[in-house]
C-alpha cells in the first residue's frame, strides 16, 4: 500500500487532490489483488485507476495548454503512452489474464507514480504557480 506524504506533493492544491485519489485507486486495486477471490472487482478497480487517470491528464494538459507550458508536447506524451500501456493491460486483465494485474500494478506504482509524479510533474510547478494556480 502506498501513503501520502509530503514527497509527493507538487505544491499545487488541485493537481495534490488528484494524485492523492489517483493512490487511493492504486492501493484498492491492491486489495482487490489480493482477494483472489474476487477478480470482477480488479477488472472495475482496474477500469476506475484508468478513467480517473484518463481525467486527471486532461486536468493537466488543459492548464499546460492555457499557460503555455514549455514542456507540454513531452508531458502529453508520457501521458499518451501511459494512456496506452494502462488501457492495454487492463483490456488482458478483463479477458481474465489475471497475471497481467501484478504487471499493471508494478507499471502504475514504479513507472507512473515515482517517475511521473516524482520528476515530470515537478517540471510545471513554477510555471502553474507563476500562473496563479495554487
Amino acid at each position: 500500500m502506498i501513503e501520502w506524504d509530503k514527497n509527493y506533493s507538487v505544491g499545487l492544491s488541485m493537481i495534490d487532490a488528484e494524485h492523492k485519489q489517483i493512490i487511493g485507486l492504486i492501493n484498492k486495486a491492491i486489495s482487490a489483488k489480493g482477494r483472489s477471490d474476487n477478480q470482477e472487482e480488479l477488472r472495475a478497480v482496474l477500469r476506475e485507476i484508468t478513467n480517473y487517470a484518463l481525467a486527471h491528464f486532461k486536468t493537466e494538459e488543459a492548464y499546460m495548454e492555457k499557460f503555455n507550458y514549455p514542456e507540454f508536447q513531452d508531458h502529453k506524451r508520457e501521458h499518451d503512452d501511459f494512456s496506452k500501456t494502462t488501457i492495454a493491460y487492463c483490456n488482458r486483465v478483463i479477458k481474465e489474464d489475471y497475471h497481467t494485474a501484478n504487471e499493471i500494478l508494478g507499471y502504475l506504482l514504479k513507472r507512473w507514480l515515482v517517475n511521473h509524479i516524482h520528476v515530470v510533474d515537478r517540471k510545471y510547478i513554477d510555471c502553474f504557480k507563476e500562473n496563479g494556480l495554487k
